[in-house]
């Protein structure tokens, strides 16, 4: 992971209201260095990006939770920090939803299934070219 070789622990949360399967998500994170957190909600999610502020990297979140109007994650997110990378994974019935997805800021939207080694590649990738850009 190439934030490990800048002496730097990424950090991602991983927002998805079904708890084993952020449990699961999140452990893989952790086998590939991350720090995890938890949120199993969009207002979770905000108060844990509150908490922990420019030390988060990503954000992993269930398309149904991305795609609330109410609940306007991915917008928040965005304003509390231009530079997390928000990955949006959607069931197949969500997919008409991605343009407005990534109208409201989210860096990657991806339909599941989807392997977690491909999810941990695309936000290593992501973070990557963040890294690259930034120097």
């Amino acid at each position: 992971m190439i934030l490990l070789m800048q002496n730097k622990t990424p950090h991602v949360i991983v927002c998805d209201d079904d708890a084993e399967l952020n449990s699961f998500i999140r452990s893989f994170f952790k086998l590939d260095g991350y720090e995890t957190h938890q949120a199993l909600s969009a207002q979770e999610c905000i108060d844990k990006l509150a908490e922990l502020g420019d030390i988060i990297d990503a954000i992993t979140v269930n398309g149904k939770i991305a795609s609330d109007r109410s609940a306007m994650l991915i917008l928040n997110v965005r304003r509390m920090n231009k530079n997390v990378k928000v990955f949006v994974l959607a069931d197949r019935n969500l997919s008409e939803e991605k343009t407005r997805i990534m109208d409201y800021g989210a860096d990657e939207f991806a339909v599941k299934p989807l392997s977690i080694e491909s999810l941990i590649n695309k936000v290593n990738l992501t973070l990557l070219e963040a890294a690259k850009s930034a120097s």
